[in-house]
């Protein structure tokens, strides 16, 4: 299953955004994207969790730091496990 964000604190996983949610043919889940991503696609999904991502970034940048980026891996399937 691809995984595309996922939030950990000390105590461990906070929640994530994965293909449930992106693949979700279901009009609701309870999904770490606040339902940005639900039902888009893979390819939309990665466009949506950079923005995201990248927004929250600033919000919390250093002092002095004018800019963030974020990199996200594109991942090919392989093979099928199904």
């Amino acid at each position: 299953m691809t995984t595309l964000i996922a939030v950990y604190n000390s105590d461990g996983l906070v929640g994530r955004c994965d293909e449930k949610c992106h693949n979700a043919k279901e009009p609701d889940c309870d999904c770490i994207c606040g339902g940005a991503n639900h039902g888009v696609g893979f390819k939309q999904a990665q466009k949506n969790t950079k923005k995201m991502t990248e927004k929250e970034l600033r919000k919390n940048l250093p002092a002095g730091q004018e800019s963030a980026r974020v990199k996200i891996n594109d991942f090919k399937t392989l093979f099928d496990m199904a």
